[in-house]
């Protein structure tokens, strides 16, 4: 098949052209491909063909581990331009099980974007030792994740297997202690609502604890959705310290949601439950603040932060209502608004962030690129659409999102999108 006449734009830069796809794979990308006789062509004349995003950062719809739940967001993922979507295991039942990863392996030829596990760390039920971590990896999870209030002598023993399999780690930190029953960022607007609060440390204190974890043990860190800028700075005064040393074994990866660069804690008011989010929606100047890091390239990773939960768990009190957003069907349509229409951002440098970053982490050479002997992981996006949120219960309701997803291709094959 030949995908023609699109603008091509991945990392390396932005070039009209076709390409010609084979056996799930790129075999050219170049500015014209003569068709062979009965070959597929596909007329992408004004539409950018980009390498497919790959989310880091996705959970199951009320966190549970099911086939349904799991074909949901594997389907809700190609909508939003994702081929590859990494499934955290703080699920039920767990996904850190030779059960949890073989029920991945069992339907995933019925992905529409490709959906991979990671193991956690320590074991959820007893929370008292690791995991059978070496069997899990030869099971198919492809990095390891753990809470940063796990025990450090349990951390460092991740941290060595992780070394040992040369897979990322991915920490979630969050001081359970200091953020405890809190509902929404600690500031002038929880006080004026009277709703516990979830203090910035409980975040920034895990960061740097995190960092020396992954400094001292020589592995790559993902740092998951990170809220506050000063988990930015934390990680990168110890970068420069990293570089002035020449240390180039220890990778630290800062992660944040597209809903902390677009929303603020204002979209409480009102005790409106779909700005639920955790970590928490913070304030306009920290919004501003993380933008900026993005674009210095101190943030490399965004993450549609999905955590679907049912109007059962979300039309409640405020204090009761669920933590999720259910917005991964327009990841890339709320990535593009933001990263090119407002920040201006060239294509390519925006293909980086959602695509080439991502691939990187996961060890994926042949991922996140449009180039020869890459996989045909593609995804064809008209910049010129636009799409209205309507959705009551949606943190966008009444938001015009712009560019929109319109064909989806995983290992070569097309996906079938249906709204």
């Amino acid at each position: 098949m030949i995908i023609k006449g699109a603008m091509i734009c991945d990392a390396n830069g932005e070039q009209r052209g076709d390409v010609r796809i084979e056996n799930g794979k790129i075999t050219q990308a170049i500015r014209s491909i003569l068709p062979r006789d009965g070959e597929e062509v596909l007329d992408a004349e004004n539409l950018v063909l980009l390498p497919g995003a790959i989310d880091l950062n996705t959970r199951v719809s009320n966190g549970i581990l099911s086939k349904e739940n799991l074909l949901k967001l594997s389907h809700k993922a190609a909508m939003g331009g994702i081929t590859q979507a990494v499934l955290m295991p703080d699920c039920k039942p767990t996904l850190s099980s030779e059960l949890g990863l073989e029920l991945l392996n069992a339907i995933k030829e019925e992905f529409k974007a490709e959906i991979i596990g990671i193991a956690e760390a320590v074991n959820a039920e007893s929370k008292k030792g690791l995991n059978e971590l070496a069997l899990l990896y030869k099971k198919g999870a492809k990095g390891i994740f753990a809470k940063s209030n796990t025990d450090g002598n349990l951390l460092r023993r991740a941290c060595e297997f992780a070394e040992m399999f040369d897979a990322p780690m991915f920490f979630a930190c969050e001081d359970e202690s200091l953020s405890a029953n809190g509902v929404m960022n600690d500031g002038e607007l929880s006080s004026l609502l009277g709703l516990p609060a979830i203090p910035t440390l409980s975040e920034t204190k895990e960061v740097a604890q995190m960092s020396e974890m992954a400094r001292f043990m020589g592995v790559k860190a993902v740092f998951l959705a990170i809220a506050a800028q000063r988990s930015v700075e934390i990680v990168q005064q110890l970068k420069a310290a990293l570089n002035k040393e020449k240390n180039q074994k220890v990778e630290l990866h800062l992660q944040t949601s597209i809903h902390h660069l677009l929303l603020t804690e204002n979209l409480c008011s009102n005790y409106n439950t779909a700005a639920k989010i955790k970590p928490p929606l913070k304030s306009e100047s920290t919004r501003k603040q993380l933008v900026r890091s993005l674009k210095k390239g101190d943030i490399t990773l965004l993450t549609s932060l999905q955590s679907e939960k049912s109007l059962a768990q979300k039309d409640l009190a405020f204090e009761e209502a669920a933590f999720g957003v259910d917005m991964i069907s327009c990841f890339m349509g709320l990535c593009y608004t933001l990263l090119v229409k407002t920040e201006h951002l060239t294509l390519s440098e925006f293909s980086r962030i959602l695509s080439f970053n991502p691939a990187n982490v996961l060890g994926f050479a042949h991922k996140g690129l449009i180039a020869q002997g890459y996989d045909a992981d593609l995804v064809l996006f008209d910049p010129k659409a636009t799409t209205a949120i309507e959705d009551m219960e949606s943190p966008y309701c009444d938001w015009i999102v712009y560019g929109k997803v319109k064909r989806v291709f995983v290992g070569g094959k097309e996906v079938m999108l249906q709204e």
